[in-house]
């Protein structure tokens, strides 16, 4: 029995061993064994085994000394082992918000940009894109984008609205939101002349210190004027904040360059577009000019396809040339355009162009003239030449509201708008 019993507990302090570390319920169990049993009090109290089974000398040799207490140590029980500590438990995960549908997010989009004709072609593009599935994700993207995009400029509202609350409150504080104001920030101004005109001007004004304010604000302000959703009016402006950049003085050598670079493409793209006259045409009224030039002291024979209209189209039937300096044209082609009719009296050498807002009276070798009743000297004389007579162009301007500039050889016709 007790043979059975040693390996028995052979069998078991070798299995307590190898797994000790993961079964200390085991080790108590054997050890309180072993103590009960009278072989192993016997015997064990020399040996011990080790983890690969074999013996080693561990017990301390007895004591001669009757006297010395005894031993006790080996009959204490082992302390058992301490419970792990109860695992924290963690905290339930939150379900993932599910995604919006393309349906919510238009909602929700149409509910910031409100009630308008454009916010409906806006809602029915996206119901087209939605009914074709979004397959690319390009619908979420940018319906996603713009509510973002407008949450941000609310917040960014309501935080200037903060800071301009603040800087009204406290004097020193308001220095501070001025001296901020004056830095050399992109405001809606030259956001405009970027989107609107061309972003090489943009470029050159913040190049040439534009601050928001002052004579670079005032030629963007005077050159949006003539930004009208047309390339025609774009090509204007372009060609109007680049001269009057170059006339600054506060370009660079190499924004003098572009801006010349500028000013050629836009007057290019002006002069195709108002080119109305056929080849015939044009010769024939280029020799007509020049044989008045040959005929007539201080005339000069002038091309058609220098003069360029940005806005009313100018139809010439009789030549034009610079008398004087003055560029003249017929009376019946300054009448067409400036949408009238002339009227000539028949008491004297009078002559009248009637036209809307325009009522312009002369006298035929005088340059005194009437303009809606008000004295206007005229910078030439009317002339007469084969039976047709001529005014300056630029009196007839003044009676429209118009202007010229000249670029290079060209003389560029214009509206005059207020900035």
């Amino acid at each position: 029995m007790n043979g059975k019993l040693r390996q028995y507990l052979t069998l078991l302090l070798l299995s307590v061993f190898i797994m000790g570390v993961f079964c200390p319920s085991v080790m108590l169990a054997s050890e309180n064994l072993d103590q009960n049993s009278p072989a192993g009090n016997a015997e064990d109290t020399d040996t011990q085994i080790d983890e690969n089974g074999q013996n080693e000398q561990t017990a301390e040799p007895a004591t001669d000394d009757p006297t010395a207490p005894a031993d006790n140590s080996a009959e204490e029980p082992a302390e058992p082992a301490e419970p792990a500590g109860p695992t924290e438990p963690t905290e339930p995960t939150e379900p993932a918000e599910p995604e919006k549908t393309l349906e919510q997010l238009r909602d929700e989009l149409m509910a910031i940009l409100g009630e308008s004709e454009e916010t409906q072609t806006i809602l029915a593009e996206i119901n087209r894109l939605i009914a074709l599935g979004d397959p690319n994700g390009t619908l979420r993207t940018y319906l996603e984008g713009s509510i973002r995009l407008h949450q941000m400029q609310y917040e960014m509202e309501q935080l200037q609205s903060q800071l301009g609350q603040l800087a009204a409150s406290d004097a020193g504080l308001a220095a501070i939101d001025d001296a901020a104001a004056a830095i050399g920030v992109v405001d809606d101004l030259l956001l405009r002349v970027e989107t609107d005109i061309s972003e090489a001007a943009a470029r050159l004004m913040e190049n040439a210190g534009y601050d928001g304010t002052g004579e670079l604000a005032e030629m963007a302000s005077a050159a949006l004027a003539y930004v009208d959703g047309t390339e025609t009016g774009r090509n204007l402006a372009v060609i109007l904040l680049m001269t009057d950049l170059q006339n600054s003085g506060l370009l660079t050598d190499t924004g003098l360059v572009t801006a010349s670079d500028e000013i050629r493409a836009s007057l290019s793209q002006l002069a195709a577009a108002g080119a109305t006259l056929s080849s015939a045409q044009r010769a024939r009224l280029e020799s007509e000019s020049q044989a008045i030039a040959g005929r007539a002291n201080n005339a000069e024979a002038l091309s058609p396809d220098w003069l360029v209209t940005a806005g009313n189209s100018l139809q010439l039937t009789a030549p034009v040339f610079t008398y004087n300096g003055s560029i003249m044209l017929s009376l019946a082609d300054a009448a067409a355009f400036a949408g009238g009719q002339v009227i000539e009296m028949t008491d004297n050498d009078a002559v009248v162009i009637q036209a809307p807002g325009m009522v312009l009276e002369m006298v035929k070798g005088s340059s005194d003239a009437y303009l809606n009743d008000k004295l206007l000297k005229m910078p030439a004389a009317l002339l007469s030449f084969d039976g047709v007579c001529y005014v300056p162009l630029d009196t007839v301007l003044s009676g429209c509201g118009m202007t010229r500039m000249t670029i290079d050889n060209y003389h560029l016709i214009y509206e005059v708008r207020q900035g």
